[in-house]
């Protein structure tokens, strides 16, 4: 006999505020930290792209960790240390120590035997010189992009990106013109003039004058013993030389298909070169190969199959696999080479060919696992999410892995390996293997999925088991671990065409959405539905403002979030704007005007610039943040349509923990979400953090709150205080702890209950709690099931984002008490003049049961079948104990046990009686009930 009795309590969701006051945030970072391995082995290190390679004539081995923005130096020990940069992007520093210089874009790098190293600072457009002391100065280029200052001092000239340099034996520096096309000489004396290239890309010039040649992006360089200088001209897939009377030709290039060779050349893009003692010439490319050509014209596959991967260390090179062997090589005074190949170098034994990994760990071991996640590893994470027991599930992108901060603080990782590929559906989420990360979503079951970047798919995490959700059959054709039968698990994945898919996101029924980056579009997939088109018409461009959102058009969207009354708002990146969809399906513009640029604080969103937004959240007032990555900035539109930064200073870079965020600096913030303390989590992507911004004052006034203020927490049911129990209703009362006016809250339509009602807001150990009922003096929650097995518990009572008051309490297994009033057999509320006769059955309704067999998920009403409790339940009547027709969970409710009981005959008298509950050992108040 379960009745749907909520009539005691009508839940209904709280309007939105409107906003009044924006406040200042504190900035502090929750993941992540500046260790990559200093002072250790070099292959345990973590390092990002490398870009540049050299070794100086005693061994020591100098690497360019580009996206680090640092050089760093392997001594002949195999102990690795940062020489250059303090790993935040700029420029600074010059002639102090420079390890505290900012570099940006470092990429080649060339020794000369003095001991001085040169670095081209490529986003910088400067050459900067480290010297033996430390010291660190700029040599060429004067920052400003451009070409100017032939046969003046270098230090007064413009270059055009600055990618690769390479010194003679007169310490003649060349340095390549990545952009300008062009190559460019600096004597000793410090006098700049152009090699080769006339600054317009192309092909011409063989036999003649360099100067008067074309380039296309040129970028390695080297140089012989013999004074002849080497261009990886990448644009026309060929290796120039410069003959030392300045004669330039085709030194090597493709073989043409028809000429019957036993071994082919085939250069693709070649971007790296270096020439040993024997004048052989060794070259990377983008096939994953480096291929070696002797001085005789002898050229033979060096190091690589073709194969993108990372394996054959121990074996010989040209059987081994290389991940980015298109970057660059330097060769050593005994014939070995070195291999920039991602984010390790590898060195080629000229004594037996044999391959080896001599720096990085390519962050596949030693990224913090198991220590507190402030100290861990995190390369490049894309994109945050909170399940409902306050942990943190990171996509840590550069790490191809899901990390989960534990509400203890401690960082694990979730999902994949460390290896970039697709397998492992069907199996452990730890053991797959994920390529690119990004966006992440958990659902109402508590499923994860993840935007799984590269392989154009999204996949599923549920109980710790990954799957594919949707997505074609074959994905990542090119990734040779790729599994024997892709996306053929069971559940079957959701067939659908994916290109590059940035973000996910999810609806209170279980719909899943994807942002289908590439498709310009959002599909949404209802529960056990097929994909549909939900935004955007797959054509790339800007338009169907005020029309049905799948008709219209998006450019290259990253991220969405979805709001209480069900709009979606979604980063429409490459248009520079925040789109709207409405739950009736139509699509607006609410920031943004389209053009790339920063401006519009205090005014309009929509008359506000933007630069590739990245990452969106709405809170449950309407706010709605925005990571405007180019910007560097967090940006805030409330709710009267008013644009704000709140974060960042507009250019790149990390400072600013412990103090306010719009004081700090970041870098190219992207994905973000709102807990339910109106704190903003958001990855601080270029920085390998995670950081979170805390309002000291309300987004949203409605009036001052009290700093602090008495609380008391007592039994909803029996208004007695005391220990709590897991899931168990309570009453908070105190003194502006809700808004003047009482708001109720509701169930959605996937049956959960919000935990942010007019901005108060109650936490347990930092979980936040379902709201049934707040006003000005009480408030009326649902304890989170996560306080089980705890001794006791922090109880956080906020409003309009600060903290109002706290309590500690104990915690029991079981607080059991029953509801003043009861349902007679035909329904009517038992009373002295409607009393229940003897064996009827008679229906109670308490809280404080405890854990059930159910989910146990705070907030979520209860349904089919029905979750009882754990602990045994027994119901006395004036001492004698019922029988109990059903004790569980009442439906279309949380944290409400109902219990049918037929009512004892024989000595049980008539009149009022008491009746009391029993959970486990713990007995309720007793409460009073008429009988016949």
């Amino acid at each position: 006999m379960k009745h749907n009795w909520c009539a005691w309590f009508v839940l209904a969701w709280a309007a939105a505020l409107p906003a009044a006051d924006v406040p200042a945030y504190t900035i502090q970072t929750v993941a992540g930290s500046s260790y990559m391995g200093d002072g250790g082995p070099a292959t345990a290190a973590q390092i990002g792209s490398i870009q540049g390679v050299a070794v100086d004539g005693k061994g020591n081995l100098y690497l360019s960790d580009t996206d680090n923005s640092r050089v760093r130096k392997v001594d002949t020990a195999g102990i690795i240390t940062t020489i250059a940069g303090n790993g935040t992007a700029g420029f600074s520093g010059d002639g102090g120590p420079a390890s505290g210089a900012q570099l940006n874009l470092p990429y080649g790098l060339a020794l000369d035997a003095a001991g001085n190293l040169y670095i081209a600072d490529l986003g910088n457009n400067r050459v900067r010189r480290v010297g033996p002391d430390g010291v660190i100065v700029t040599i060429a280029g004067t920052g400003v992009e451009g070409y100017s200052g032939d046969n003046v001092q270098a230090i007064g000239a413009q270059l055009y990106a600055p990618r690769n340099v390479a010194l003679d034996a007169a310490n003649n520096l060349y340095i390549s013109e990545f952009e300008g096309h062009r190559v460019r000489k600096v004597t000793p004396a410090g006098v700049i003039s152009t090699v080769a290239g006339t600054g317009v890309a192309g092909y011409s010039g063989d036999t003649g004058p360099a100067i008067l040649a074309q380039l296309n992006f040129p970028a390695g360089l080297a140089v012989d013993r013999t004074g002849a200088l080497y261009i990886a001209d990448s644009g026309n897939s060929r290796v120039r030389k410069i003959l030392p009377g300045g004669v330039i030709c085709t030194y090597l290039v493709s073989t043409p298909t028809a000429m019957p060779v036993a071994n082919p050349i085939e250069l693709s893009t070649p971007t790296g070169v270096a020439v040993d003692q024997s004048l052989t010439l060794y070259v990377s490319d983008a096939s994953g190969r480096v291929y070696s050509y002797t001085a005789a014209g002898v050229w033979a596959p060096f190091a690589g199959t073709g194969a993108f991967g990372y394996a054959g260390d121990g074996g010989p090179a040209a059987s081994a696999e290389l991940m980015e062997a298109s970057h660059d090589v330097a060769a050593d005074l005994t014939g070995d080479v070195f291999i920039a190949d991602g984010m390790r170098v590898r060195e080629v034994s000229a004594a037996t060919g044999d391959i080896a990994t001599v720096a990085g760990d390519g962050y596949l071991h030693a990224v913090g696992d198991g220590t507190p996640a402030t100290s861990a590893i995190l390369h490049q994470p894309s994109a945050v999410e909170f399940d409902t027991s306050g942990n943190l599930f990171i996509a840590d992108t550069g790490t191809e892995r899901v990390r989960i901060v534990l509400a203890t603080g401690i960082i694990q990782t979730l999902a994949g390996d460390g290896t970039a590929g697709y397998n492992g559906d069907g199996m452990a989420a730890t053991a797959a293997e994920l390529w690119e990360p990004t966006g992440l979503a958990i659902d109402p079951s508590g499923n994860l999925f993840v935007a799984d970047t590269y392989c154009s798919l999204v996949r599923e995490i549920s109980a710790g088991v990954i799957s594919t959700f949707a997505g074609t059959s074959d994905p990542c054709p090119d990734d040779p671990q790729e599994s024997s039968a892709p996306a053929q698990q069971n559940p079957a994945p959701v067939k659908t065409f994916l290109s590059a898919p940035h973000g996910v996101c999810t609806g209170k029924d279980g719909s899943v959405y994807i942002v289908d980056t590439d498709n310009n579009r959002v599909l949404v997939v209802p529960p056990k539905g097929v994909a549909a088109t939900y935004a955007g018409n797959g054509s790339q461009g800007y338009a169907g403002d005020g029309e049905l959102a799948r008709f219209g058009q998006l450019n290259l969207p990253s991220a969405c979030a979805l709001d209480g009354a069900g709009d979606m708002f979604i980063a429409d990146t490459a248009n520079h704007r925040i789109r709207e969809v409405t739950a009736a399906g139509v699509i607006e513009t609410v920031a943004g005007t389209g053009a790339a640029g920063y401006s519009g604080d205090g005014g309009e969103a929509t008359a506000a610039t933007l630069y590739v937004p990245a990452g969106v959240a709405v809170d449950g007032n309407g706010n709605i943040f925005i990571a405007d990555t180019g910007n560097h900035a967090i940006r805030l539109v409330t709710t009267d349509g008013l644009i704000h930064t709140i974060a960042g200073q507009g250019a790149a870079g990390f400072s600013g923990d412990g103090g306010e965020g719009l004081a700090a600096f970041l870098d190219s913030p992207s994905g973000m979400l709102l807990d339910g303390a109106g704190d903003l989590y958001f990855a601080d992507t270029g920085n390998n953090r995670v950081r979170r911004l805390t309002p000291a004052t309300a987004v949203v006034m409605s009036g001052p709150a009290p700093a602090s203020v008495p609380l008391a927490l007592v039994n909803a049911a029996s208004q007695s205080q005391g220990a709590v129990a897991p899931g168990e209703i309570v009453t908070i009362y105190g003194a502006g702890i809700g808004p003047a006016s009482a708001v109720t809250g509701s169930f959605d339509a996937s049956g959960l209950l919000g935990n942010l009602l007019a901005g108060a807001e109650v936490s347990f150990d930092g979980v936040p709690a379902p709201l049934f009922y707040a006003q000005a003096s009480q408030i009326n929650a649902q304890v989170p099931y996560t306080i089980a097995g705890e001794s006791a518990t922090q109880v956080v009572v906020s409003y309009q984002g600060a903290p109002v008051g706290t309590l500690s309490l104990p915690v029991v297994a079981a607080a059991p008490a029953l509801f003043a009033g009861a349902l007679n057999q035909d329904g009517s509320l038992n009373s002295s003049s409607a009393p229940a006769a003897r064996g009827t059955v008679v229906t109670f309704f308490g809280t404080g049961e405890g854990l059930t067999n159910g989910a146990n998920i705070a907030g979520q009403a209860a349904a089919a079948p029905y979750p009882i409790p754990t602990l045994p339940v027994t119901l006395t009547v004036a001492g004698i104990a019922a029988q109990l027709l059903y004790a569980g969970e009442a439906p279309n409710f949380a944290g409400l046990l109902q219990v049918d009981a037929v009512i004892p005959g024989g000595f049980v008298p008539s009149g009022p009686v008491p009746v009391q509950l029993a959970v486990g050992v713990a007995v309720s108040p007793p409460i009073t009930v008429w009988l016949q």
